[in-house]
């Protein structure tokens, strides 16, 4: 694939590579340098172009949220459409990543898909609006934020500062409309041994033999109990085990080793009661061994589960837009978790729904299907304009 690049002719897709050009890796991730600035410039130019009120609100040093607002008759209720503005790590690409080609109806570039297009095709919602000279029936927010790809601490930021009825979420869903999508929690899980000479082991504590112990019981036992847990659209629950460290040399009786455990949880389960969970099994070990020491470490990372109810109407509303737009709709869930969780703390009812294919996401080559923005962007319009209806 060649290194420059033409620009579309059609105005969302133009803008849509404006911003897949924009360096916005994370900065806590491989590669990650100016983290969202660049596009927070790009967007504060867009929004003063078009007449549409905006203002920044910092998140972390240099890092802001973006947020314009297109005041509605009712101005004491508001909808809100969210997109994260930083991007996964280039490092895996075999395309280049800031070069948004457009060949046989895909646009390529980091970000494309996750999740600049969905990004993309609210404004240009919004823009529709003002240019139509349409006051809709509600105010509508737009925010892009930060952090998504790291501590996901934009929309955290955004859900403790904004009031709002309900909230689009811009991922890559092929334009199914989300109601549900599984939380987690993830946390560290240290067992402190005895140190001593491999020689005479009975002298020591060996903290990876009784980890490798702990792994099985917890795999089988609380394994065993999140399988008995199912919800219609997300499955069972799940756990794994993502990384082990211990020891220091091949002659040393290690004296310490640590797991790191990924938990996925369904709507009605929360971070606390499964650690609760981990800490009832990890009491029981210790009362089985006196040799036990272990200790599981605070999370360092919690994402509640997402589960707005189907007959809400903003699950409605955008299964009638999609139906107008695209001749069907699909309402279901996705096991992954996105910014909708920070809002689902809040209690604000939440879809995610956006173009692209979480399949293409974080990938060696990253794409979206323009005809899915182009959709999107009607979808979008169309529930801004009934953000009334119940």
């Amino acid at each position: 694939m060649m290194d420059t690049w033409n620009r579309s002719g059609d105005e969302v897709l133009s803008t849509l590579q404006d911003v897949v050009a924009i360096e916005s890796v994370n900065p806590s991730l491989p590669g990650g340098d100016a983290g969202e600035v660049g596009m927070v410039a790009y967007l504060s130019r867009f929004f003063e172009v078009n007449g549409i009120p905006f203002e920044l609100s910092e998140v972390l040093p240099g890092r802001s949220n973006i947020v314009a607002t297109l005041e509605g008759e009712d101005s004491q209720r508001a909808l809100l459409f969210e997109c994260h503005m930083d991007t996964a790590s280039t490092q895996v690409m075999t395309i280049p990543p800031f070069k948004p080609h457009i060949r046989d109806g895909l646009l390529y570039g980091r970000g494309s898909c996750d999740t600049k297009a969905g990004g993309v095709a609210m404004i240009h919602a919004m823009k529709r609006l003002v240019e139509s000279g349409l006051r809709p029936p509600r105010s509508i927010v737009y925010a892009g934020v930060v952090d998504e790809e790291h501590l996901m601490r934009g929309s955290r930021h955004l859900a403790a500062h904004t009031q709002v009825e309900a909230a689009v979420v811009a991922e890559p869903t092929s334009l199914e409309v989300i109601r549900a999508h599984k939380g987690l929690v993830r946390f560290n899980v240290v067992i402190s041994g005895k140190a001593a000479h491999s020689s005479k082991p009975h002298l020591g504590v060996n903290a990876i033999s009784k980890m490798a112990r702990l792994i099985v019981r917890i795999e089988a036992e609380l394994g065993s109990s999140f399988a008995a847990l199912e919800d219609p659209l997300l499955g069972n629950p799940t756990l794994n085990i993502g990384t082990v460290s211990g020891g220091v040399q091949i002659n040393f009786v290690p004296d310490r080793c640590e797991i790191a455990v990924d938990c996925r949880l369904l709507p009605g389960q929360t971070p606390k009661g499964v650690l609760s969970l981990f800490e009832q099994l990890i009491a029981q070990s210790r009362a089985e061994d006196a040799e036990l020491e272990v200790e599981i470490e605070a999370p360092f990372m919690t994402c509640s589960p997402l589960g707005t109810a189907e007959d809400a109407p903003i699950v409605q509303n955008a299964a009638a837009a999609c139906n107008t737009i695209l001749g069907y709709h699909v309402i279901g869930g996705v096991p992954y978790g996105t910014d909708g969780s920070a809002l689902a703390d809040y209690d604000v009812p939440t879809i995610v729904l956006g173009p692209g294919s979480i399949d293409q996401a974080h990938g060696a080559v990253e794409w979206v299907e323009c005809e899915q923005v182009l959709r999107a962007v009607d979808i979008y319009e169309s529930l801004m304009r009934s953000a009334c209806a119940e």
